[in-house]
This record gives structure tokens, C-alpha cells and sequence, in this order.
């Protein structure tokens, strides 16, 4: 056997089945709410996941195959459960148990470990996407397709640099061949290489209303104070970013948490259900266990105890009387080998025997063989010769 051990009788078994097999049901909107959360993160959004420099986050497939390997699972998982709580049809299903069982428990670490992660890039993401964005932010002049991504990225999230507008302080965004008459004034290019203080025009506050200041954001200008009137976005995009991934991350650990516990019901439940399957016999109740080991051991010993109580004690019984009488005597087997002693005679005029190391000395026998008396058959025969000589 093993520990805890339940007693289940068979409307407790066929209870069990029907709430595993309704709890495999009830998982499957949530195995088909993580499989769309991580697609979303893996297609919608996953040019701003290519921000990460040098990485690329393994949480979204890990989320999709387990979302699918979930909705296999369970809906086979209840199937089989539901079939079990019928007697008619249980031999044959419940060999499946087993399996359910282990890949339940699977499944329970394999999610509980992706709510962690979830949890855990709350707080991981927040650099990386800091030092990605800013290392993008370098390789806008010459690489284009970086360039659309921070354009895309600081006009969708509402943002400018990484941790804030003035990271374009100390970026030269502006690709040297485009300083020239053929592109600029003089003025203009006289501003490009003298000062530093310009943002991309994407980094331009919509919302405000007066043309947007880009160029010499902290210089002079008619009736404009950087401080007070500036009209670029100053929130970083860093922020923003984790903003979105901070809660969707947390609505996807939250969900996924309580999916691992609903798993780790469901295997509980079919271990029970197994092992008081297969310890029943003939219908009536039986035990189940979830550890198989701990139990059977001391409730045998239990239960040894209490035989060798029910047992009538030996040494409690009193001592079997001396037999003294001479009609106790006469019950016992002849004896034949004993010639010189008698009846009459005491134990302690017998001589001792010699120890075993020496070697006893035997008289010679008498040479008048005749004149010897017989030898003494019974208790019976001696009392008689007795009987005899005194008469």
C-alpha cells in the first residue's frame, strides 16, 4: 500500500471520474488562451522582440508547443476518465490511467515552469529591450531596416529613445552623404555639424499644437521653453515596451499558474482512481494512495500486534501437575535399559558419571549368571517382587 490512504467506495470512484474528466474539460479554454497569447507574441510583435540584442526569447515556442501538447492531452485524458466511472466499459479503459496520470504530471511542471518564466521576464526584459533599442538607435543611418523599426516603434508606443529623447544626444542619426547642398541649406547643414541636440522626426508629439521642434530641441527658439513646451515625446521605449510586455506577461504567468494547478488536480485525481482500481475486488471498497510506499508496512505490523494479542499467552498457563500416584506411573513405557536401579532408592546415592574425557572402568562380570534376579520390566513387575519379600 502506500500514504495518505483513502478509502473510496464505488460512488466515490465514479465521482472522482466524472470531476477528472470535467477538469480536462475545463482546461482547455486556457491551454487555447496561452497558445494564442504566445502566437500573438511570436508573429504581431515580434519585430519589437528583435530589439533584444544578441537574443531571441524561447518563452513564445515553449508556450506554443505546450498550449497544443495541452489540448491533445486533455481531451483524450477526459475521454478516458469519463468512460472509467462506467463499470460495463472500465476493464478495458482503465489500463489508461496510468498514463494520464504521468503525462498530467508533465504537464503540471512543464507549465508551472512557463508561469515562472512569464514572471521572470518581467524583470529580465526591462534591460535587454533598454540596451537593444539603444544599440538599434546606433545603426539607424546606415541600416534601414533598423531605421523602420525605430521609426514604427517611437510612432506606435508614443516614445523617443530608449530611456528617454536626449539618448539622441548621443547618436548621429544623420548619415554624413545626406549633409550636403544636394539635401540641405547651408544653414541646416551649419546646424547638423555644430549641434548636437536632435531627435528623429518620429519622435514628433502629435498632439501638440505648433509645428514640432526636432532640431535643437533645447536651443532658443520663438516663444518655446524645452522644459514646458517641448513637442517631442520624452517617455523612453524602453517603458513603453515593458508597459505592454509587463501585462500581458502577467495576465499570460496568472493563467498559466492556475492551468498547472488544474493539471496537478487532474493527475492526483486519476492516481487515486488507479490505485483503488486496482486494489478492488469484487465491487466493494477499496484504498487508494498517491506514494506507494510508507503505509503497508506499519499497518501490517499494526496488524500482527493485534493477532498476537487475540492469542492465547503460553506462559500464562499454570503448570501441568506432578504425576505422583502409582496409577500415573503405571501409564509410563517400560523400561529396559535400567537393571541396577530401583525404585526405592534415591537420586542422590547415585553415583556420578564419570566425565566423558575418562574413560570408566567396568567391574568383571559375576561368574554365577544364574543366581543374578531378572530384569525389572515395569513399576508393576517391582512392586510385586516387593510385595513378595515382605510376605
Amino acid at each position: 500500500m502506500g500514504v495518505p490512504e483513502i478509502n473510496l467506495t464505488e460512488k466515490r470512484r465514479c465521482l472522482i471520474a466524472k470531476i477528472a474528466s470535467v477538469l480536462c474539460l475545463v482546461t482547455i479554454p486556457f491551454n487555447f488562451f496561452m497558445l494564442t497569447v504566445a502566437v500573438y507574441i511570436e508573429i504581431a510583435i515580434q519585430d519589437k522582440v528583435s530589439l533584444i540584442e544578441g537574443s531571441r526569447d524561447a518563452l513564445p515556442a515553449f508556450m506554443i508547443i505546450l498550449g497544443l501538447a495541452g489540448l491533445i492531452i486533455n481531451i483524450l485524458a477526459s475521454r478516458v476518465c469519463w468512460v472509467v466511472h462506467d463499470t460495463a466499459r472500465r476493464a478495458v479503459w482503465k489500463k489508461f490511467l496510468i498514463p494520464v496520470f504521468v503525462l498530467s504530471l508533465v504537464l503540471f511542471v512543464c507549465t508551472f515552469v512557463a508561469s515562472m518564466l512569464c514572471f521572470a521576464n518581467i524583470a529580465s526584459l526591462r534591460k535587454l529591450f533598454s540596451k537593444g533599442i539603444y544599440v538599434s538607435m546606433k545603426k539607424y543611418a546606415t541600416d534601414m531596416p533598423k531605421k523602420s523599426i525605430i521609426d514604427k516603434l517611437q510612432i506606435q508606443y508614443k516614445c523617443c529613445g530608449s530611456e528617454g529623447y536626449t539618448d539622441w544626444f548621443k547618436v548621429k542619426f544623420v548619415s554624413k552623404k545626406y549633409i550636403t547642398d544636394e539635401y540641405m541649406t547651408k544653414e541646416e547643414q551649419h546646424t547638423y555639424t555644430k549641434f548636437s541636440d536632435h531627435v528623429p522626426f518620429s519622435c514628433c508629439n502629435y498632439k501638440v499644437h505648433r509645428p514640432c521642434i526636432d532640431t535643437r530641441v533645447q536651443g532658443k527658439h520663438f516663444k518655446y521653453d524645452y522644459s514646458k513646451d517641448i513637442t517631442v515625446y520624452t517617455r523612453g521605449c524602453s517603458d513603453a515596451l515593458m508597459s505592454r510586455y509587463k501585462k500581458m506577461l502577467k495576465s499570460a504567468g496568472a493563467i498559466v499558474v492556475l492551468l498547472a494547478f488544474l493539471e496537478l488536480s487532474i493527475g492526483l485525481g486519476t492516481r487515486l482512481l488507479q490505485t483503488s482500481l486496482a486494489n478492488l475486488v469484487d465491487d466493494e471498497d477499496s484504498k487508494g494512495f498517491l506514494l506507494p510506499f510508507g503505509g503497508g508496512q506499519a499497518q501490517g505490523k499494526a496488524e500482527d500486534d493485534d493477532k498476537q494479542k487475540l492469542l492465547p499467552d503460553e506462559t500464562d498457563q499454570p503448570p501441568s501437575a506432578p504425576m505422583t500416584t502409582l496409577a500415573s506411573l503405571q501409564n509410563l513405557p517400560p523400561v529396559g535399559s535400567i537393571d541396577d536401579l530401583s525404585v526405592t532408592e534415591s537420586f542422590d546415592d547415585v553415583e556420578e558419571l564419570p566425565p566423558p574425557d575418562v574413560e570408566e572402568e567396568f567391574p568383571p562380570p559375576p561368574s554365577d549368571i544364574e543366581d543374578l534376579p531378572p530384569p525389572r520390566q515395569s513399576v508393576k513387575y517391582v512392586n510385586e517382587m516387593d510385595n513378595e519379600e515382605s510376605n
